[in-house]
């Protein structure tokens, strides 16, 4: 008797299952495993699966259509999580917002977005007012709105299936350089995000993880996200200070957190950082700008190498720096992330082998869908192989080794031309970090009449040391190649101004300085 080697007529379908999908499994097999803590509350899988729920039939209540945008202006706060699962359970986008822009910023991107209905924290409550109300947009504010807004939902599936081309989430670049543009992550792209960053931060459902920045910034995912997959929990932090950090790590003890260079400076000052006890962080990531060597040598010691760093655009490239590989190599960010692949290319657009400084180009499985509503943005932003595979071209300079490590020389648009020769800011910060005197420095490029660009450095003191800028010059450029000599150094009072995730903002320190 010949047995069949065809299938039934049965049809198996390959099931997407989005990371809000996953927390509804975690609410049925893991129902009193903690979820959230948010000061003295916290919140179990079971709990939280049925509060997406019921925001999510109070959303559909109020006419919001699966693919229509919902807006977010929240602190850093569990029901910033609350509202992002039902938004999803909705079917809708979420568009976190910063309370760092003004009302007509803010309604600028309310606009572009083509949000339906913001949601506010109360301490954002009159910002939110004014930037509504120049878009004539429906304000929720957190409190009474807010429960008279929930008040008649049943906490019930909707029933909204979700797919991996489903969009998920609209992030506004943090607009270092020109108009912040919103790029628009699939559920797809997400549920990749998280996995990859869970696997590669050894992230399971054990682990305890650290949020201290909102969710408007890309960064703040890193932890939390890979944390909802993963089944773990998550503490959150409503606000950075050097006490409340430390207070949460002596509390809770936990596993993993993101962090920036400039945090990670602010707690290095106290003088019980040893008594914190940071070792118990298994996976501390630090990335959004270069931390300076000491800084890094200091933090490695104390988290008795649970630091990692990594490199990455919200656009969705990255490489990882692991503990094991950082002490020999403390001037790359590290290998490309799992489902990630990298190229360097010269002006030519013709890619260049290891060891040679060009942009860096890249695709990974957790990449944007694009610009939303920029055709201008995603017109030119791709770069093919001999394949015809396509890259996002990242704007950033850099060079991989022949062991495959990535090291950054900076942006294209910070590459100072002087004298038809490149001149890459990174590499004069990073000589200038290497004077005991330096707390901190920012090269940027300005206009010369001779050599087209010339090299200008502003530079923070460390502990308020009597630094001479001339001295300061002299010592520099002793050490640096003719052509990468700099024309002035700036002494600047306090610390730069920069984006959530510590980017200095160079434009403005150039737009400072006149020759």
């Amino acid at each position: 008797m010949n047995q069949s080697t065809t299938t039934s007529n049965t049809a198996f379908h390959s099931t997407f299952i989005s990371v809000s999908d996953q927390v509804e499994i975690h609410g049925r097999f893991r129902p009193h495993d903690t979820a959230f803590i948010e000061g003295e509350r916290s919140l179990d899988w079971a709990d939280y699966n049925q509060a997406g729920d019921r925001i999510a039939q109070a959303l559909v209540s109020a006419g919001i259509q699966k693919g229509e945008r919902v807006a977010l202006l929240l602190s850093n706060c569990l029901w910033a999580h609350e509202l992002l699962l039902g938004i999803w359970r909705a079917g809708a986008v979420a568009v976190p917002l910063s309370p760092l822009l003004n009302p007509g910023g803010l309604a600028t991107m309310l606009d572009d977005s083509g949000a339906r209905i913001l949601f506010a924290s109360s301490s954002y409550a009159n910002l939110a007012a004014n930037a509504a109300g120049k878009s004539d947009l429906p304000l929720v504010t957190e409190g009474e709105r807010f429960a008279s807004f929930i008040e008649p939902a049943a906490s019930a599936p909707t029933g909204i299936k979700l797919g991996a081309d489903d969009l998920a989430v609209i992030i506004y670049s943090s607009g270092t350089t020109g108009t912040p543009k919103g790029i628009a992550h699939d559920h797809g792209a997400r549920l990749y995000f998280a996995i990859s960053i869970a696997s590669q931060l050894r992230v399971n459902s054990s682990s305890l993880v650290l949020s201290v920045i909102p969710m408007h910034s890309n960064g703040a995912w890193l932890g939390w996200l890979p944390a909802m997959q993963m089944g773990a929990t998550t503490v959150i932090l409503p606000a950075f200070t050097p006490d409340s950090f430390v207070d949460a790590v002596r509390r809770h003890r936990p596993t993993h957190g993101f962090t920036v260079p400039t945090v990670c400076a602010v707690l290095l000052e106290r003088p019980d950082i040893e008594e914190v006890g940071l070792d118990c962080f298994v996976g501390l990531t630090t990335a959004g700008s270069p931390m300076p060597a000491a800084v890094k040598q200091r933090m490695r010691e104390l988290t008795k190498d649970g630091l990692f760093e990594l490199w990455g655009l919200t656009e969705g490239l990255g490489t990882i720096m692991t503990p094991e590989d950082m002490g020999d190599r403390p001037d790359s960010v590290g290998r490309p992330l799992l489902g990630c692949d990298l190229r360097i290319v010269d002006d030519n657009d013709r890619e260049v082998s290891s060891g040679i400084i060009g942009e860096i180009v890249g695709y990974s499985a957790s990449m944007m869908n694009g610009y939303w509503n920029r055709p201008d943005a995603n017109e030119g932003l791709l770069w093919e192989d001999q394949t015809g595979k396509a890259f996002i071209r990242t704007g950033d300079v850099g060079e991989i080794d022949a062991e495959g490590f990535l090291a950054l020389r900076g942006r294209t648009k910070e590459m100072i031309l002087s004298g038809g020769l490149n001149v890459y800011p990174v590499d004069l910060e990073s000589v200038l970090r290497g004077n005991d005197l330096v707390k901190d420095v920012a090269v940027v490029g300005v206009e010369h009449p001779k050599w087209g660009e010339t090299p200008v450095a502003f530079v923070i003191p460390d502990g308020g040391a009597e630094v001479t800028p001339l001295a300061l010059k002299k010592w520099a450029n002793e050490r640096l190649a003719k052509h990468q000599r700099l024309h002035d150094v700036v002494i600047h009072p306090g610390d730069f101004a920069r984006n959530a995730l510590g980017k200095v903002l160079k434009n403005e320190l150039a737009d400072s300085y006149s020759l």
